[in-house]
Order: C-alpha cells, then structure tokens, then sequence
C-alpha cells in the first residue's frame, strides 16, 4: 500500500538533500515530493541543452517557495530527488528553474508521496547528458 509523509523541513537544512534524507529514511524508491515554504537563499538551475550543463543563478536573499514539485527514485542505489521550484522575492515577481544544492530552509512543508511499484531507476542519458528514468523500470 502506498504511503504519504507529511513533514516540516529543518530549519537552516538544504532543500533537495533533508528531501534525499527522508525518502532514504522511509525506504521511498518510486514517488512524488510537493514543498511548499521559505528559504534563506535559493540555487536553481536551468539546463543549457546545446551544452549540456546547467546555468546556475543565484537568489541570495529571503523567498517564498510558491510551488515545489518533483519526484523521487534511485540514482547509483541512492534516493534522488529531482525538483523543481517556482519562487517569489517580495516584489511578486516569481522565478523558477531546477532546485540544486543550497537552497536554504528558513521554513517548509514536504509531502513525500509513494507510488506503488518497483525502485525507479535513473540512468546517464548520452543523447541529453541527463541521468534520466531506465525505460525499464518505469
């Protein structure tokens, strides 16, 4: 039977990895995350397809988490969280891209949601450079 977990996230913790911990935590291998909150900081990413990296920006003060979406499965044996978010400063004006490490908790609320079935499973994509789901194991 599938499980939801609803959490608060540590205060002053990293986004995507205290996500990585409680899918670890409750053996989540297949599934989805939704976070909503605030953050101190955030680090979001937007892949450059024709170079295959991600551009990084930075938003080194105080927004709010108005949506965070994405979902759970394995990469190289471990929970990986793959997310996205869409934030605003205090102006209103949103932002959003893919969440990366450091993206500092002031204040969230995570629901981790199992979907039933075997481990999803993330391998390296040589047509996108993207560790992507193994077809097989969708």
């Amino acid at each position: 039977m599938a499980r939801t977990i609803m959490t608060r996230l540590t205060h002053g913790g990293d986004l995507v990895p205290e996500l990585e911990r409680l899918a670890a935590q409750h053996g989540l291998t297949r599934g989805t995350v939704q976070v909503i909150g605030a953050l101190k900081g955030a680090m979001l990413g937007f892949y450059q397809q024709e170079e295959k990296r991600y551009q990084i920006q930075a938003v080194s003060c105080p927004v709010e988490i108005l949506s965070g979406l994405g979902n759970i499965s394995l990469r190289d044996g471990r929970a990986m969280v793959h997310l996205h978010l869409v934030i605003s400063g205090e102006d209103g004006h949103c932002l959003g891209g893919h969440a990366m490490r450091d993206c500092i908790i002031y204040a969230a609320e995570a629901v981790l949601t199992e979907v039933e079935g075997p481990p999803l499973v993330r391998t390296l994509d040589e047509t996108t450079g993207l560790s992507l789901w193994d077809m097989d194991t969708v």
